[in-house]
């Protein structure tokens, strides 16, 4: 790997980040069905806490995560908390390939919450591309069958809350570290879980606890993976990569689930990815120009 440019490294770390990711997606939908989703928050959290210690010693001790703004961290604790258990209870109720792409949503409300929170300007293209993406999920939707259920609810719950905490990132970069941000949020989240999953405890036997520890250590690998692509190329390059998901929900959902993508998920997907594309290339096209002026 050492013989590829950083782009092209870039471009493979988060292919492999997403992969991992999607088989961490896949392992929560199976425990749906054996844990609660308090229960799965709480391990997901736990176990991948324990390998984000390991980094942090290796990064400076507990100064390396000092943070001045403890309640910024309280609040995208909770809105991760929400995400989550969001998503897993809807994946309940829809499959992989529906619940992703009326996930990826996400950026048309980072667009307008960046606007409302940061003051960014929204200029005629991004519009039309947000229009354009709604149209996307609306199409995934299929609103014949109600908007809001079968989990789609549930899901765009996960697209406002993961747009919120990424439009918080950005707003205060200047004073917290990506490494705060996660050991805070995380810490936040196994709390939380921990809590309500006294409220909600189902039977863990000890395949589910190996499950548990799995989902743990892929979900912490991932992100790291990501990361670790964005720091080494730029974010705007590797982010259209995330949309390889949408292909690893699609083979995992007919590998254990035999659930093959309908039509209009297909459709709505590629309108989607489309516009999210599209949004994150006019933004690479203004960062341009501002350098330049």
């Amino acid at each position: 790997m050492s013989t590829l440019s950083p782009i092209s490294r870039g471009l493979l770390i988060m292919a492999l980040g997403i992969a991992l990711m999607s088989v961490m997606d896949a392992m929560i939908k199976h425990l749906t069905d054996h844990l609660s989703a308090a229960q799965i928050l709480f391990f997901r959290s736990l176990f991948g806490f324990i390998p984000l210690l390991y980094i942090i010693a290796k990064q400076g001790g507990i100064k390396s995560v000092h943070t001045k703004r403890p309640v910024l961290h309280l609040f995208r604790a909770v809105l991760g908390a929400i995400m989550f258990v969001g998503f897993t209870i809807g994946l309940r109720e829809m499959s992989l390939a529906n619940a992703l792409a009326i996930c990826f949503s996400a950026p048309f409300f980072m667009v307008g919450l960046s606007a409302l929170l940061i003051g960014e300007k929204i200029g005629f293209h991004r519009i039309c591309a947000v229009i354009a993406g709604f149209i996307g999920v609306m199409i995934v939707l299929q609103p014949d069958d109600g908007i809001f259920g079968g989990g789609a609810g549930y899901m765009m719950v996960v697209a406002v809350s993961y747009a919120l905490t990424q439009v918080l990132a950005r707003k205060y970069k200047e004073s917290e570290t990506a490494l705060s941000y996660t050991f805070w949020t995380t810490l936040g989240m196994s709390l939380i879980g921990f809590t309500f999953s006294l409220f909600f405890w189902q039977e863990l036997t000890f395949f589910n606890l190996l499950w548990c520890v799995a989902m743990g250590l892929f979900g912490t690998v991932a992100h790291y993976f990501m990361t670790e692509a964005a720091r080494i190329t730029s974010p705007i390059i590797v982010s259209p990569m995330e949309y390889t998901a949408l292909i690893w929900a699609a083979v995992f959902d007919w590998t254990f689930w035999h659930v093959i993508p309908e039509q209009a998920t297909v459709a709505g997907s590629l309108v989607i990815v489309a516009s999210g594309i599209y949004i994150l290339w006019r933004e690479r096209t203004q960062s341009h120009e501002s350098l330049s002026l």
